[in-house]
């Protein structure tokens, strides 16, 4: 588990972090479409190796108790994040506002956003390595 959530976080700090370069005026594929696909192979490396490990060794009468916990709790977890980030694109948008253009204002609120989320992607790679060992035998 541990070097798939270790490569999916890779992933997500390298494309979020190359996202974070776009701006208005850059082409789709080189700022847009490329960083989107690093990213989508993050999010199929990480999350479900992280509902996996969540559910490894629980007892069978238990899998569906903590199965559920560990869903709502990434649920939760996504709502809870979603907030932060829009407060802090649009604190950073309303910021920007007055020296700049509506589409720059933005474009900053965004970048500050995929840098955030590229920070998160570094945390997700740094606590991977307190996964277990995959055991052998």
């Amino acid at each position: 588990m541990r070097p798939l959530v270790l490569a999916g976080g890779a992933c997500f700090l390298a494309g979020f972090g190359w996202l974070s370069l776009a701006h208005a005026d850059s082409g789709y594929v080189t700022s847009v479409l490329g960083p989107t696909l690093l990213i989508a192979v993050g999010i199929g490396l990480t999350f479900p190796t992280l509902m996996a490990a969540a559910t490894a060794d629980v007892p069978e009468g238990d899998a569906g108790i903590i199965g559920g916990l560990a869903n709502t709790a990434s649920q939760v977890g996504r709502s809870i994040g979603l907030a932060v980030l829009a407060t802090a694109a649009s604190t950073r948008a309303a910021s920007e506002a007055d020296g700049s253009s509506p589409v720059d204002a933005l474009a900053a609120g965004y970048d500050l956003v995929f840098l955030m989320v590229a920070g998160l992607g570094l945390a997700i790679a740094v606590v991977s390595l307190l996964l277990p060992r995959r055991r052998r035998g």
